[in-house]
């Protein structure tokens, strides 16, 4: 129980960690993207402005570290930025090309220059993108400019920059994972304690309790001797020999709950053990009226805890046998599908409440608390059996289809 518990923390740890890291890097990310797109729309908008030229003169607004740590702030040009600018200018006046400037960049010549401006004549003016540039294209009356940026560096810097930030943030999250897990033990010692007194109050309890039951149960059979048998002497001892198995029961789930599982497992015919322990129960499904009916693939063998195995399908039997309706059906199934083995135990009943399917394993919690008096039922019978499947790795499941039918499913 403790190390779910210990990986579930970790779990959700490096998930609300992993998903703030996430936000954070495509947050850095998002806001180097606006970064880059603001830059290029400011300098399209100047060598418009300007006639198709990016001026190497300029009028610095403030001091050079106001928007130092404004990510959202203005782009401002400096001295440098005419130097470290890659554009070229396209002016037409109609159809006719009146001025092709592609002195500024070299990777484009003259007619590769035509043809990007070619792409764009005619459509909406604004900003745009083809291939590797950004363009601002501007119409005043038959007389239009296109000028394209050349940004391949700058979506280098934007493809570095998301490589650097998500390896930090991965390596980040292994540290971190490290961390958490050599914290998480620590985190839950607490709990650890809390849960080994629990089971250690059960065991010295269910000690302490067998000695007055015993002496009552004896008292009991001294008051028949001397007084005869009458309902308080009978009821005094079935009450007492409810608690012996009640106790018995908690000390047994306590034992099987712990942390180390030594029992001895061997290679044994698991589809030997299911019949010879549920026709055990063929008994008393004929006195209730009720219907026990055999599907047990032969030959399926497993490795594990034989005894274990036994009581587990002796736990679901017994709890079918209790809770089917009378005249009712009750179905044991073994069979194998891919390398899982499935065990399911059917039984019809009066009624299945679906909401409850989810409690039927807790401990003491008993889905029709009248019947389960009448049956002798304490709800700890499927507390057991869950923890037999946790201890040999398998799942167990209750399935309500309708309303007035069960299924317990083993997988193991």
């Amino acid at each position: 129980m403790l190390k779910k518990l210990q990986f579930k923390f970790i779990v959700i740890t490096m998930f609300a960690l992993g998903s703030l890291m996430l936000v954070q890097t495509m947050t850095v990310n998002a806001i180097s993207i606006y970064q880059k797109d603001v830059k290029m729309k400011e300098i399209l908008q100047v060598i418009t402005a300007n006639n198709g030229v990016l001026p190497k003169e300029y009028d610095r607004d403030g001091n050079i570290y106001d928007d130092l740590f404004n990510p959202f702030g203005k782009f401002e040009i400096t001295l440098e930025t005419p130097y470290s600018t890659r554009y070229f200018v396209v002016e037409m006046q109609g159809n006719v090309v009146t001025r092709l400037s592609t002195e500024n960049i070299a990777a484009v010549n003259d007619s590769k220059a035509l043809e990007y401006a070619c792409q764009i004549y005619g459509t909406d003016p604004g900003f745009g993108t083809v291939d590797a540039f950004r363009y601002l294209y501007s119409v005043n009356g038959n007389k239009s400019m296109m000028v394209f940026l050349y940004f391949e560096n700058e979506v280098r810097e934007i493809a570095t920059l998301f490589s650097i930030s998500l390896t930090v943030s991965v390596v980040t999250l292994f540290v971190l994972l490290v961390i958490i897990y050599l914290l998480s033990k620590n985190a839950l010692k607490p709990v650890a304690e809390s849960i080994k007194k629990q089971k250690q109050f059960i065991t010295d309890a269910g000690h302490e309790l067998k000695t007055p039951l015993t002496i009552i149960s004896a008292d009991a059979e001294v008051l028949e001797m001397c007084g005869g048998e009458n309902e308080w002497t009978a009821s005094i001892k079935n009450q007492t020999s409810r608690m012996n198995v009640l106790v018995k029961n908690l000390v047994e789930l306590t034992k099987l709950n712990e942390a180390q599982d030594t029992s001895e497992r061997t290679n044994f015919i698991l589809s030997d053990a299911v019949i010879e322990t549920a026709c055990d129960f063929e008994s008393r499904a004929k006195i209730n009226d009720q219907s026990l009916i055999f599907s047990v693939s032969p030959g399926i063998r497993y490795f594990g805890n034989e005894a274990e195995i036994r009581q587990l399908v002796s736990i679901l039997c017994d709890n079918a046998i209790k809770y089917a309706d009378k005249g009712g059906t009750i179905k044991i199934s073994l069979y194998k599908s891919g390398t899982s083995t499935y065990l399911d135990v059917f039984n019809t009943a009066e009624y299945v409440d679906p909401s409850s399917v989810s409690k039927l394993f807790d401990r003491f919690y008993r889905a029709d608390s009248s019947r389960s008096r009448e049956t002798g039922g304490y709800g700890i019978g499927l507390s057991i059996a869950k923890a037999i499947v946790d201890r040999h790795k398998g799942k167990i499941k209750a399935i309500a289809n309708g309303t007035k039918e069960i299924t317990f499913r083993v997988t193991l």
